[in-house]
């Protein structure tokens, strides 16, 4: 008797099941690589409107203090007061830098704390809360922020294919890397962000995502913005036999001073004496507008040399129109820990750089025989690495920022001494100790207050 070749129906039904297993996978792949491209773009639009809105409100801000300098003793304190009021009360999630709670979701049992940080409702009210900052005439930039903001646009637009922790700290790279990028114009340095300060290692399987992530966004940027320079470009250039002194004059000169920033910063957060952190603790509200009545004091005293973001001083003295800056880096110090004392929502991320630029520029005065663009560059990178121990992502964006690729090998030295010098005061990062604090009061709190 012949055997029919028509197959069975469980052969049919196999096969059949197989194509609709391989159309759903395919299916689930394209919404996945969808999710990430859509995100990608969107944190390239939200960190040009994020950008334009803080050199926005930064020029307003000056144009009601060219009016008269005395509404900086009002707006800036109630700014600050209003933030902190907000943060602290209304928008929760929102206070801090950003960064530190990127570095803390990334820990395989920091459920709670993604879920409490990565949210889109805390995005948008970031954002609002650091131009609300940077309105006020605050020492605060928006880069910081905005890798939270990236972060939680990838992490939530592409958790519907989370079917692991590994996929999930990968979207938390990409959005912070990308947010980097699209921010400062630096598609490398944001590459590198993500490596060294905020994974530590090198995660082979985001590799691609990250990748992808940065492209779109700088993209995004790019087709509203151009292609520039963040602090436009930096005619300068040193050989790197010539330059050794300044070379390793700012490097421990910027290791010392940013290594003892992170740790007034980490006193700060964690360690105030118990009479700052009491009156703290009892009206917060009180305590900024203070800190906001300090930082306006000192800009009016200063001309309004003191105010804002730092962005526009640092590029001045990039470009050598120094006059009367030559104690821009230590007032700007001074205001950007008052700002950060205060509680306030913003980043420390550019004015750091604009500090460091300020304490290349006193380098530089005491060298007048080394060419003074050269040297204020690697003050910046120097204080940024000496304050973040991030020197591969300080010389990057240094770089980058600044369209000084002559400048990479000094640059490199620099910020490689002050990382080294750095070490010797703090033993950990800034952000690492900022994210492992964080851990250890979110897992040191009870069941009941994390609810």
């Amino acid at each position: 008797m012949a055997h029919s070749s028509t197959p069975s129906f469980a052969v049919r039904s196999q096969r059949m099941s197989r194509r609709m297993r391989f159309l759903f996978l395919t299916i689930r792949l394209w919404q996945r690589r969808v999710e990430l491209w859509v995100s990608a773009i969107l944190i390239g639009l939200v960190a040009v409107v994020f950008g334009q809105g803080s050199h926005l409100l930064h020029e307003l801000f000056f144009t009601i203090y060219d009016n008269s300098p005395w509404w900086a003793l009002l707006i800036t304190p109630l700014g600050l007061g209003l933030s902190v009021y907000l943060s602290r009360y209304v928008l929760i999630g929102t206070a801090g830098g950003g960064i530190p709670q990127c570095i803390a979701a990334l820990e395989p049992d920091a459920g709670l704390l993604r879920e409490r940080f990565l949210t889109l409702k805390v995005a948008v009210s970031k954002i609002f809360l650091t131009l609300l900052g940077i309105g006020s005439g605050a020492t605060f930039g928006y880069e910081g922020p905005i890798v939270q903001i990236g972060a939680a646009i990838k992490y939530r637009l592409g958790k519907s294919g989370i079917g692991h922790f590994g996929y999930g700290r990968g979207l938390i790279l990409a959005g912070s890397a990308a947010s980097v990028a699209a921010a400062f114009n630096a598609p490398l340095a944001g590459i590198v962000f993500a490596i060294e300060e905020m994974g530590r290692t090198f995660d082979q399987k985001a590799s691609s995502t990250i990748l992808l992530s940065v492209i779109l966004s700088g993209l995004t940027a790019y087709a509203f913005l151009g292609n520039y320079s963040y602090f436009g470009t930096a005619s300068a250039s040193m050989h790197f036999l010539s330059g050794w002194i300044p070379i390793i004059a700012t490097g421990v000169v910027g290791g010392l001073l940013g290594g003892i920033t992170a740790k007034l910063i980490l006193g700060i957060s964690f360690f105030l004496p118990n009479s700052i952190a009491k009156a703290r603790a009892f009206s917060p509200v009180l305590f900024a507008i203070l800190c906001g009545l300090i930082i306006a004091g000192i800009g009016i005293a200063s001309d309004g040399m003191t105010f804002g973001t730092g962005y526009f001083r640092a590029r001045d003295i990039i470009e050598g129109h120094t006059e009367g800056l030559e104690g821009y880096g230590i007032l700007k110090l001074i205001t950007m820990l008052l700002s950060y004392l205060s509680g306030a929502t913003g980043g420390i991320f550019a004015p750091a750089l604009a500090v460091g630029a300020g304490f290349g520029l006193n380098v530089a005065q005491l060298m007048p025989a080394q060419p003074e663009t050269a040297v204020v560059l690697l003050g910046m990178v120097a204080y940024f690495a000496g304050m973040t121990r991030a020197p591969v992502t300080g010389f990057v964006i240094v770089m980058e920022m600044t369209d000084s690729s002559t400048m990479l090998i000094p640059l490199m030295a620099s910020a490689l001494i002050a990382a080294g010098i750095s070490r010797l005061i703090n033993r950990h990062s800034l952000y690492d100790a900022q994210a492992r604090m964080l851990l250890k009061t979110i897992r040191a709190a009870p069941a009941t207050s994390r609810n």
